[in-house]
C-alpha cells in the first residue's frame, strides 16, 4: 500500500534529485524543442498574445507533436474540434502507457492519477518504467517529481519561444520572421531520426 509509511525528509531529497539527475536528457530536449515549437506558434500561428497561449498549450496540452502539428490549422483558425480529434489521434498510444502503469498506480488519489497519466509522454514513460524502486510511496513521489520536472520544461522552453518572437516582432518584420522559420518544422522530426538512429547504433553495439 501506498501509505504503509511516510516518507522521510532525506529520502524525499534522494528521491528529488534522483528524478532532477534521470530528467537532464528531458530538460535539453524539451527545453529545446519546446522553444522552436513556441517560436513557430508565434510566428506563424497569427495569435495575438503569442507567449501566453505557449504558456496555456505548453501547460494544458502536453503533447510535443501536436504543438508543432497544431500551428498550420491555427493559423487557418481551424474548429476546435478538429484539434481535438487530431490530439486523439496522434497521442492515442499514451493510453497504452497509462494502462501499463495502473497496477502500480492503483490506490493513488483519481485527480493525482490523472496527471500522471497525462504527463506520460514517451520520454516520461521510459524514465519511470525504467526506475528500479521498489516501494511503492516512493516510485509514486519519484514519478509525480519527475513529471513536474518535465512538464515545466516544455513549458519553459515553449513560453521563452513565443516570447522571443513577440519581442523581435517590434524590432523586425514580422514578415522576415515566419520567412526565417520556414523550415523548422522538420525539427521535432530531425530529432526522431536522430534517436532512432541512436538507438540502432546501441542495439547494433549490444549485440557484439
Amino acid at each position: 500500500m501506498l501509505n504503509e509509511m511516510p516518507i522521510l525528509k532525506a529520502e524525499r531529497h534522494q528521491l528529488l534529485r534522483a528524478a532532477f539527475v534521470d530528467s537532464m536528457p528531458v530538460l535539453m530536449g524539451y527545453t529545446t524543442m519546446g522553444f522552436v515549437a513556441g517560436v513557430l506558434l508565434a510566428a506563424k500561428g497569427n495569435l495575438v498574445l503569442a507567449p501566453l497561449w505557449a504558456f496555456l498549450t505548453g501547460a494544458l496540452w502536453v503533447t510535443g507533436t501536436m504543438n508543432f502539428a497544431c500551428v498550420s490549422l491555427v493559423a487557418a483558425r481551424e474548429p476546435l474540434l478538429s484539434l481535438a480529434l487530431m490530439t486523439l489521434a496522434v497521442n492515442f498510444r499514451y493510453a497504452f502507457y497509462g494502462f501499463s502503469m495502473l497496477a502500480r498506480w492503483k490506490t493513488v488519489p483519481f485527480f493525482r492519477k490523472c496527471y500522471l497519466i497525462l504527463m506520460l509522454t514517451d520520454e516520461n514513460y521510459a524514465l519511470e518504467a525504467a526506475c528500479g524502486e521498489e516501494n511503492s510511496a516512493h516510485h509514486l513521489y519519484y514519478c509525480t517529481i519527475l513529471s513536474r520536472l518535465n512538464h515545466s520544461y516544455w513549458v519553459i522552453g515553449l513560453t521563452v519561444g513565443a516570447a522571443l518572437v513577440a519581442v523581435l516582432g517590434h524590432i523586425v518584420d514580422p514578415e522576415t520572421i515566419r520567412v526565417r522559420t520556414n523550415g523548422m518544422e522538420f525539427a521535432m522530426a530531425a530529432l526522431f531520426l536522430v534517436i532512432f538512429t541512436d538507438q540502432i547504433r546501441s542495439f547494433l553495439s549490444h549485440e557484439k
